[in-house]
């Protein structure tokens, strides 16, 4: 029998890994589609945190605010910290798509600082999960 968490954690996972492809998808797009990397970049890490905060049983609010997310992580794992400065940068892209005018342009800079911020916090946030859900 499938434990349902660990099926919900694996969700959460698996669709924060498809955003982080589709970031560098469109990063290579001739198209220069870099707001949509910054989005889905933010939308990478939150989904990430948000597997942790399941698997630890943590309820969390229903933001996009990947520091409001990290605080409640904090209280779980204080090595956490280390994914304050990519909170703080990445949090800002969850409204790029949703609301424009909210935020200003996104360069191709500023992209790539997005996808390399993203790919490192899940690898962290992976590192903090049990192997039976990374699988």
């Amino acid at each position: 029998m499938v434990d349902p968490k660990l099926g919900h954690v694996k969700s959460w996972l698996a669709t924060a890994w498809q955003d982080l492809e589709a970031a560098v998808w469109l990063m290579e797009s001739p198209a220069s589609l870099f707001g949509a990397v910054g989005f889905h970049c933010q939308q990478a890490v939150e989904k990430s945190l948000k597997a942790y905060l399941t698997w630890q049983d943590r309820p969390f609010e229903k933001t996009h605010s990947l520091v409001v997310l990290l605080e409640t992580c904090l209280e779980v794992d204080p090595n956490f910290e280390a994914l304050r400065i990519a909170a703080v940068i990445l949090t800002p892209y969850a409204a790029i798509l949703h609301h424009p005018g909210d935020i200003q342009y996104i360069g191709i800079d500023e992209a790539d600082t997005a996808i390399e911020l993203a790919q490192q916090s899940y690898e962290f946030i992976l590192t903090k999960m049990p192997q039976a859900v990374q699988g």
